[in-house]
């Protein structure tokens, strides 16, 4: 094929308003280096005047537009709308490559779009990428149902399948084999490819200490406290009852702590209600990507308690990589594919683990702080944004020079990309989704 490629990835938030729409935009950017050839990204949640959804230089965001509906056919007009805006940017940006976030209903739609492509001139190479909760929601939690059935026939006709992690591409494996034995199992294991997060450039940046000191005095943070934080979706799944737990009996014991609590979700007002209880507990809502690099570099330990719940469970967890982008240790639960964003052990909590544990546990990073954070960045320093996108460029050029374009790209055997993880022993029992 060629290295200048474009392509147009399908994401349903715009940029920086979830976690698949920011790597996406990372993805996107990165494209645009590699390739000096313009990026383009395709949205169904509505523009924003957010100044940070801005997409940057060499990427073009586009936002679907408003299309009379059917009024015989109700149930099809979003996706004939999405539809309809990506065959355009396709058409009209000469795109080599489709990729996708998510599989429902983003395979269907990118298939039937790189199809009806195909008809004015050459078909796009179409990448399908499971990512997130997808795996569970539309598949391992729908097959008593049959409804996770039509969903292997959409991503078995990608020209390039990926998984956001190892532990996805297992969970989506045991989906398969549920619905079509070992034989549909054995013929998606061939084609499935690894394609872990990449962290842009930005993510790696540390803030000076003026701009902490000023971050610390404007959240009403003590200058000479020690900072112990999570930032992601305020969300049941993200187990922040126990992170108040924590903050709870440390309040007796080791008063120069201070916890944080960041991000934007249903719980913020039950989490603001609760930090004005707990004076050593502040709670930041809707904080703005500055800040929160801020939070990240001025923390002591970044903590994800993570849990499972129906329909969700972490399969990566860009967050806690972004924490060790910046040489700051994390604790995590060892839950689906949490273990893949960590360095080692020492990262890990086992499911179900006391808060009092978790206490000990933070105390014993702190105790090893030095080392802990040279491990960290060592380990995030290999997933960069330009990794990720050099591995989406060398896999479209591959299925593009295949002989046989009528099934998926088989893996190569010996294909090394950041293969550490799969060698080592699952650390904790699978969690039982309650």
């Amino acid at each position: 094929m060629k290295n200048s490629l474009r392509f147009i990835t399908l994401s349903k938030y715009p940029p920086y308003r979830s976690g698949h729409a920011k790597q996406a935009l990372w993805n996107n950017t990165a494209l645009a280096v590699l390739t000096g050839a313009e990026q383009h990204q395709v949205t169904y949640c509505g523009a924003s005047p957010d100044p940070e959804d801005d997409a940057g230089q060499g990427v073009v965001v586009h936002h679907v537009r408003e299309v009379p509906g059917n009024r015989r056919v109700p149930d099809g007009h979003l996706l004939r709308a999405v539809g309809a805006e990506l065959y355009r940017a396709c058409l009209e940006n000469d795109i080599d490559v489709i990729n996708t976030y998510y599989i429902d209903p983003h395979a269907a739609l990118a298939n039937r779009v790189a199809d009806a492509v195909a008809l004015l001139r050459r078909r796009p190479i179409v990448i399908h990428s499971i990512e997130g909760s997808d795996v569970l929601e539309s598949v391992c939690e729908h097959l008593v149902d049959g409804s996770a059935g039509v969903l292997f026939g959409d991503v078995m006709r990608a020209d390039v399948l990926c998984t956001v992690s190892h532990y996805t591409a297992q969970r989506f494996l045991a989906g398969a084999e549920a619905v079509g034995g070992a034989r549909l199992a054995d013929t998606l294991a061939e084609s499935i490819v690894l394609r872990y997060p990449g962290l842009p450039p930005v993510a790696y940046a540390q803030p000076s200490q003026e701009e902490l000191r000023e971050f610390r005095q404007r959240s009403g943070l003590r200058q000479d406290s020690v900072i112990i934080s999570t930032l992601g979706r305020l969300e049941e799944e993200k187990g922040l009852d126990t992170l108040l737990a924590i903050a709870d009996l440390a309040a007796a014991c080791r008063p120069e702590f201070e916890f944080v609590i960041a991000g934007t979700g249903s719980l913020g007002d039950v989490l603001t209600e609760r930090a004005a209880t707990m004076p050593n507990l502040t709670v930041l809502r809707n904080v703005s990507s500055h800040d929160a690099q801020c939070l990240r570099a001025t923390s002591e330990v970044g903590v994800f308690p993570t849990r499972v719940i129906p329909g969700f469970i972490e399969t990566f967890c860009v967050a806690a990589l972004e924490y060790e982008a910046l040489g700051v240790p994390v604790l995590a639960s060892s839950i689906g594919g949490v273990p893949e964003a960590t360095p080692d052990d020492r990262f890990l909590v086992a499911p179900h683990t006391a808060p009092a544990e978790w206490l000990a546990r933070i105390e014993d990073v702190l105790a090893n702080r030095a080392e802990r954070s040279a491990v960290a960045a060592a380990f995030a320093g290999k997933f960069t944004s330009a990794r990720s996108a050099q591995r989406l460029i060398d896999l479209a050029n591959l299925a593009a020079d295949r002989f046989n374009r009528s099934v998926p790209l088989k893996a190569d055997p010996v294909d090394d990309y950041l293969a550490t993880w799969p060698a080592r022993r699952q650390l904790f029992a699978e969690p039982v989704q309650m």
